[in-house]
């Protein structure tokens, strides 16, 4: 994996790589003998000068080859591939499969069927730059070194980076909501969370796009501001509106319906934009609605 910086300014190969690619230390130790500008390997502490070309081959760290592919236990499904380049790669995840191996469930995980894709390209790591719950669909991003996902991760108000949820909800919404609520893990449990005033700073807004007066929900479109766990679910819980299918944060009156119309959280990621954080290309990544929901829709 190639990455390419022309010089704008006159200064220190290391700062290049420090602040200007924002590479981490570890990074740079890995990669400090593939550094060349001009085509000739360059000392760290030597300068550039406007117009330079510094060229950095990142290597494929592998400890144990062996041991990753035993990790993840490679099962080789099928993979629905919406995007890839050589820094990144965007799949549609299925409802019902969780993104990576855990001590509950640890075969028949989204990262257990890329990890032979990527090994095939000589890539032995998964690196996840989005996660989705286990019975959300939709767009999922990893990055094929630990350096791209580092630039999701210390990049995202650069990179621009969006995502744009469907969900199907109880009730009748209001045509156009912005929530803005702290959100926090519940005392006493390691998955629930709550709005609470302690929490962290989360944002989602929402669009109602129809609503279904015989069976009495709504379909909404849904843009994250913030990243927090369960943020949709708790959102929208919280303004009396739970997710279709969703048995963790229904009530106990919603309960006694859970599986009429769905038999998950009906909630997809749609679409996920951003400025790559190599080419400043701007990305738009699509998956389609799966049937479950389509026929809500």
């Amino acid at each position: 994996m190639k990455i390419t910086y022309i010089s704008k300014t006159v200064e220190s190969v290391d700062n290049v790589l420090r602040k200007r690619l924002k590479m981490s230390h570890r990074v740079i130790k890995e990669n400090e003998s593939r550094v060349f500008v001009n085509g000739k390997h360059l000392n760290r502490k030597e300068n550039l000068n406007i117009g330079d070309i510094l060229e950095i081959e990142l290597i494929q760290n592998i400890p144990d080859k062996d041991m990753f592919i035993n990790k993840y236990e490679c099962e080789g499904g099928k993979l629905d591939v919406l995007y890839e380049d050589d820094y990144v790669l965007a799949v549609n995840k299925p409802a019902g499969m969780p993104v990576h191996p855990s001590s509950n469930h640890y075969t028949n995980t989204l990262s257990n069927i890329v990890a032979p894709y990527l090994a095939k390209q000589g890539i032995y790591g998964i690196h996840i730059v989005t996660r989705l719950d286990k019975d959300t669909s939709g767009v999922c991003i990893f990055a094929k070194h630990p350096y791209i996902q580092e630039l999701f991760n210390i990049d995202k108000i650069k990179m621009k980076l969006e995502k744009e949820y469907v969900a199907v909800v109880n009730g009748k919404v209001l045509k156009h909501q912005i929530i803005e609520e702290p959100i926090a893990r519940k005392n006493d449990t390691i998955i629930l969370r709550e709005v609470r005033d302690d929490g962290k700073y989360a944002k989602t807004e929402y669009e109602r796009v129809l609503y279904n007066s015989i069976d009495n929900y709504s379909v909404v479109k849904i843009k994250l501001y913030t990243g927090r766990t369960h943020q949709i679910r708790v959102h929208m819980s919280h303004i009396g509106h739970t997710l279709l299918g969703d048995d963790l944060y229904a009530t106990e009156e919603e309960k006694k319906y859970i599986l009429k119309l769905i038999s998950r959280q009906a909630l997809h990621c749609r679409k996920i934009a951003f400025l790559h954080p190599i080419t400043d290309e701007l990305i738009s990544i699509e998956a389609g609605i799966p049937q479950d929901m389509l026929t809500l829709t």
